[in-house]
């Protein structure tokens, strides 16, 4: 947008689509103001927001404010941003609140006769939750077609948005959680489409019909809980599940991968199996580490092996949402990066085995979690925190393949830690929290900012940036595009306090170094900023 929006919180969702003049646009959905509602919905008012986050964080001025929208740009970069739609007032309360309040996943898929595919954004919504269509020849102003709508009443949102082919075509595959404090009433489900526009939808997973056992279905799991992500690999539809940090025993995200079977199966002929989980798994909840809730996979060749490369993630959200700071401190733990083969033997890449309740032994990879190799540091200046934890990479957000390259982007919760002490008034949490940043700073010169890594390899990762292309408020790299014929590679932020960026990044001929740089700690190479021309594409944003 030509003036910027700070309200596009997150670049949530990015694909290309090309219309039948043969222009390629990226569009982009955003969704609006999320930090704020995360701290609003905690009971946290507005004058605590502004004065906590010292005005970082927007404070809206109506719910108008909140309507998530969905732009685009061509992309080669030329011509301008347009807001190609907004959403609607749901006209269903008094006051009335927005019908979609972002677009959390997307996906390009053609139906049978389609000769190009169509974009279907799917939804998070307080009322109920869509997906939409998008055909290529979509102008602003025009209106998407609903291929999918849940109930009114059953506020949820859809991420996992998945193509899979298992010998009879491609088919569209959606994940939907409808979340409910009686866990009986509760349910998680796989819906399958040939045509969405026929509503020919059919469940071919189901919480209820016994296909995930040991789930959550329960309102504080809905953040991170359902299908969180899929992939379709070896013949299977993998689907990630994701919980809530509770502390409970049967914390840690989950894996099952099904497809239809010649005889028996569910009512839908799939058989699903566990592969990650307590409940009959080959691997316990979180691979050993309940901190992490959920996770996402990508498949990357590695040599000549393909594998599935998953990036995890800690509930860190729950907790300061809950207003305790040493809740945030207990449930923090750095991302790992695991990968597993056709045979589902998983191996850890990045990350501690010596925090993974015996699942591993070795890593392979040049990082501990987080991208950091954590220092000796003296017992007496621990404070009680593993300095395996002084990382602020929470998240190995999201991957993509450029020029036979991995990369992944970080959540890095650095920035948040400036505003941590302002929101208690007790003297040992503030202690707690003054002294794990002292720590930080002195064994960990990682500035804040999201992190975007690479390999050649599949196992030793280079830093391109460690500061959010040199913007703090850039704590995430939110998701991850490569241009067709690997022209380049759009990296879209999660900036809740000025706006999202979109940034395209184009390769050089220059040889590109195999591990070094990283997220701080005893490595001692840098971010080969010099082989990449980096473009900020656009920037969602309005400084103050």
């Amino acid at each position: 947008m030509a003036d910027g929006d700070r309200l596009n919180s997150y670049a949530w969702s990015m694909e290309t689509m090309e219309n039948t003049s043969g222009d390629e646009y990226l569009y982009v959905g955003s969704n609006r103001d999320i930090l704020y509602i995360i701290l609003n919905d905690a009971g946290i008012s507005d004058d605590k927001i502004a004065e906590a986050f010292s005005g970082d964080i927007p404070i809206p001025g109506s719910m108008n404010d909140f309507r998530a929208k969905i732009l685009r740009k061509k992309s080669s970069g030329d011509g301008d941003w347009e807001v190609v739609y907004t959403s609607p007032m749901s006209g269903m309360l008094s006051p009335d609140y927005p019908l979609d309040l972002g677009y959390r996943g997307v996906v390009s898929y053609a139906a049978p006769g389609e000769t190009k595919p169509s974009l279907y954004f799917g939804t998070m919504g307080a009322i109920r939750t869509r997906l939409i269509k998008l055909e290529p020849d979509f102008q602003p102003g025009d209106t998407p077609v609903p291929v999918y709508s849940t109930p009114i009443g059953s506020p949820s949102s859809i991420r996992a948005l998945a193509v899979y082919d298992y010998g009879s075509g491609n088919k569209l595959y959606m994940g939907v959680l409808t979340p409910n404090v009686n866990p009986a009433s509760g349910d998680l489900q796989i819906y399958e489409s040939t045509n969405p526009l026929s509503n020919d939808w059919t469940e071919v997973a189901s919480y209820k019909k016994g296909d995930f056992p040991g789930i959550r279905v329960n309102p504080k799991a809905a953040q991170y809980g359902g299908v969180w992500d899929m992939v379709a690999f070896n013949g299977y539809l993998y689907a990630f599940v994701g919980s809530n940090y509770s502390g409970a025993d049967d914390d840690g995200f989950m894996v099952f991968k099904g497809k239809p079977v010649s005889s028996g199966g569910n009512d839908a002929g799939w058989e699903w199996e566990p592969i990650v989980s307590t409940t009959g798994g080959r691997y316990p909840n979180g691979m050993g580490n309940k901190s992490h809730v959920t996770a996402s996979p990508f498949v990357y060749t590695a040599g000549s092996t393909e594998y599935v490369y998953v990036g995890t993630f800690a509930d860190v959200i729950s907790p300061m949402s809950g207003g305790s700071s040493t809740a945030l401190l207990d449930s923090m733990y750095p991302c790992q990066i695991y990968r597993f083969d056709s045979n589902d033997n998983w191996e850890m890449i990045i990350g501690n085995p010596e925090d993974s309740d015996g699942v591993f032994t070795e890593r392979l990879g040049n990082f501990g979690a987080g991208f950091f190799n954590a220092p000796e540091i003296p017992s007496e200046d621990l404070y009680g925190i593993s300095p395996q934890q002084l990382s602020m990479n929470q998240y190995a957000w999201r991957m993509g393949v450029y020029n036979d390259k991995l990369y992944v982007t970080t959540f890095d919760m650095g920035v948040l830690l400036d505003y941590a002490v302002n929101f208690t008034d007790d003297p040992t949490e503030k202690a707690a929290i003054e002294a794990m940043i002292d720590l930080l700073h002195t064994y960990n010169t990682n500035p804040s900012g999201f992190d975007l890594y690479y390999t050649s390899d599949g196992l030793n990762f280079t830093a391109l940036t460690t500061n959010g292309f040199n913007d703090k408020y850039n704590y995430g790299g939110r998701t991850v595009k490569v241009k067709g014929a690997d022209d380049a590679i759009f990296i879209g932020t999660a900036n809740p306090f000025y706006g999202c960026q979109v940034w395209k990044i184009t390769d050089t001929d220059d040889p590109v170094p195999s591990g070094g740089g990283g997220g701080g700690g005893c490595n001692t190479g840098s971010a080969a900023i010099v082989l990449l021309g980096i473009v900020p594409l656009l920037i969602l944003r309005k400084k103050r």
